[in-house]
């Protein structure tokens, strides 16, 4: 591998966490003050020493979905940032197998949407702040909750900084409804799970405060989002123990659409609570 050896480095750690990315993807997050074609130029290059292959889309346009090789897998597992501490977390292939490509390609787009409002607003979100499918023991029986990535976020400016965290979950709304209400199930259990001397929550040793759940909706029209998010609630109060959680964990839903066009932190986040309320940014839930 040569050229610029760093950047090379960052975009197999990101292919290798997120599976698939377009060249766009990888720009928005790797690219810099430089043009698209540059990181381009690198993919090529990556290509050519035989680390990294292609998929053609066939969407309009018939963009290219990078992907790591074996060569350049074993490669990337070398790289320290690479290496997962939750020894159940899906490995590339078995995320491509379960989830799809667009499931892998959406991900990519949730977290190129807050890396660059973060770098607009002079916040902090980088390459490596969102984890895909990381497993959280749920505390029953070996059971985990796995969202479908967890980000990481700094937000404010100078001494008013503040560390946020949130679960991501990707909802279609009427073909994944069950698949979600059994998501948000699993994200009570850790929610829930007491301390190991009964004292407390057990996620209070991990986190200062429990991340915010946000729920994208992919395939949802601007007129379908009301009912999207109506049907998110009813699953809320269906469970018990996820009303509970929502009563004290902020959580919304924003369309994939709104997130990319208008970035995380515009008013297009809609509470799903189940108090109402109108929509906000998501620092804002």
């Amino acid at each position: 591998m040569h050229g610029d050896l760093e950047t090379d480095h960052d975009v197999l750690v990101t292919l290798h966490r997120f599976t698939l990315a377009t060249a766009e993807q990888l720009h928005q997050l790797h690219g810099g003050t430089a043009g698209i074609k540059q990181t381009q130029k690198r993919l090529t290059r990556l290509y050519a020493d035989g680390l990294a292959d292609f998929v053609t889309l066939p969407q309009a346009g018939r963009a290219k979905a990078w992907h790591l090789t074996t060569q350049g897998a074993a490669v990337a597992a070398t790289f320290p940032e690479a290496r997962r501490t939750d020894a159940q977390t899906l490995d590339g292939e078995q995320l491509a197998v379960r989830h799809g490509r667009e499931h892998l390609l959406d991900v990519g787009r949730i977290h190129a949407a807050f890396v660059t409002d973060a770098r607009t607003r002079g916040e902090a979100c980088g390459p490596l702040d969102l984890l895909p499918a990381r497993a959280l023991p749920t505390g029953e029986g070996g059971g985990v909750y796995r969202p479908t990535a967890e980000l990481a976020y700094t937000a404010g400016t100078g001494e008013e900084r503040r560390r946020l965290r949130a679960f991501v979950e990707r909802h279609r709304p009427g073909v994944g409804a069950e698949e979600t209400a059994a998501q948000l199930a699993a994200c009570a259990r850790v929610w829930e799970q007491a301390g190991s001397d009964g004292r407390g929550r057990a996620w209070e040793r991990r986190w200062r405060a429990f991340p915010r759940l946000l729920v994208v909706l992919v395939g949802t029209a601007a007129a379908g989002v009301r009912g999207a998010v109506a049907d998110l609630r009813l699953a809320a109060e269906e469970n018990p123990a996820v009303a509970e959680m929502l009563a004290a964990v902020p959580a919304g839903a924003a369309r994939i659409e709104d997130l990319i066009q208008r970035g995380p932190s515009a008013p297009i986040w809609h509470p799903i609570n189940g108090r109402g309320g109108r929509a906000c940014g998501w620092t804002e839930l």
